[in-house]
């Protein structure tokens, strides 16, 4: 608390002080003007004036303009107050510099005079300073409130966007693993040490993706190794009819991706590939980073593509999860494709904006788990 009172004292103290500059420079423009015309007063009187500018209308101002601001829902109540507060405040200004005035030509003028000059003189522009002064306030008050609507709409569409992420996250995980355990079940009777290993790499599996689901977004090298593990699982099933390839340069390592992004995408293009077809595939997932974007690029060779996407993203959860999910997390930042490729096969390219995050390898804790679980 005490350091918080200090802060607080201290931005008093600048702000005391900034005001005593203002006055001070204001007062030395005005004296020299009068000079230049041989019309100056004493450097008091232009000191006082602008303290009085600066110091006491101002801050009344601006005290009245949130008290009782000019707006549609009061404005008749408040419109007369600011009146009668203008003429106040101009009558004790313009009394003040009269008062100084008076004193230094004392010899010359009586009070009343130099209060009828002054009041002749700078009763418009006290008022118009007054008016401007309220004026700004508004403008800034308007601004101000704008601004916060702003920000609360921000905050509001941030947590929606959350929300529907976490859903989403959530309906990824069982969908993800009823189709890891079907393709483990598929192998139990024929190749029963197969569908030990798989099983023990889909154990490896689920401790990631409950690690990573706690983030929206990872590392590519963090879903690069999910995604070995998941590869292990499918080439084990389908044995040397399936390859699957990772090009992923180094310097991609590091960049941002929803979590669990691309499972969805290699899962796809397995079963309609090698999953329908009896000729061997090789799936290829590639990155790489052109200017502020990350692209991969995930393709197979025996696929076609023989529908549109919109009717490619209604017939499962996957694809049509990984589209949302871009779209709340990147907004138009982001893009999608889907695409034949010749002589044959399908591609799917995605881009996303490259942000570096933390990436630690968790391949070494994986291996030293399961070989653990092989002890």
């Amino acid at each position: 608390m005490t350091d918080s009172r200090i802060s607080a004292t201290d931005k008093r103290v600048l702000i005391a002080c900034g005001l005593g500059v203002a006055v001070l420079v204001a007062a030395s423009q005005w004296y020299f003007y009068d000079a230049v015309h041989r019309q100056e007063e004493r450097f008091t009187y232009y000191l006082a004036t602008c303290a009085y500018l600066c110091g006491v209308l101002a801050p009344v101002v601006i005290w009245l303009g949130r008290r009782r601001p000019i707006d549609s829902g009061d404005w008749k109540r408040s419109l007369p107050i600011h009146l009668a507060a203008s003429l106040l405040l101009t009558a004790l200004g313009v009394c003040t510099e009269a008062s100084i005035g008076w004193l230094h030509h004392a010899s010359q003028w009586s009070y009343w005079a130099a209060l009828r000059h002054y009041f002749t003189q700078h009763t418009q522009i006290s008022i118009v300073t007054y008016w401007a002064l309220l004026g700004g306030f508004h403008v800034y008050r308007i601004y101000d409130h704008a601004r916060r609507r702003e920000v609360h709409a921000a905050q509001l569409e941030a947590r929606l966007r959350e929300a529907q992420l976490t859903a989403l996250r959530s309906q990824l995980q069982p969908h993800f693993l009823f189709n890891t355990l079907q393709a483990a079940t598929t192998s139990v009777y024929d190749d029963p040490q197969g569908s030990e290993e798989i099983l023990l790499s889909l154990s490896e599996l689920l401790r990631i993706s409950l690690q990573v689901f706690e983030r929206q977004e990872i590392p590519l090298g963090e879903e690069i190794d999910f995604l070995n593990h998941y590869a292990a699982i499918q080439q084990r099933r389908f044995g040397d009819r399936l390859r699957v390839d990772f090009q992923i340069p180094e310097e991609c390592r590091a960049c941002a991706l929803p979590a669990l992004l691309l499972q969805p995408l290699i899962e796809n293009a397995i079963r309609y590939g090698v999953g329908l077809r009896k000729e061997a595939d090789v799936v290829t997932v590639r990155a790489s980073l052109n200017q502020d974007l990350l692209h991969i690029d995930i393709r197979n060779l025996t696929s076609i593509l023989d529908d549109s996407l919109d009717r490619l993203i209604s017939r499962g959860v996957g694809l049509a999860n990984t589209i949302a999910r871009l779209q709340h997390l990147y907004g138009p930042q982001k893009s999608f494709v889907i695409r034949n490729v010749l002589p044959q096969g399908v591609a799917v390219s995605l881009s996303v904006p490259a942000r570096v995050l933390p990436f630690h390898s968790t391949e070494l804790e994986i291996y030293e788990h399961s070989g653990a679980n092989h002890r």
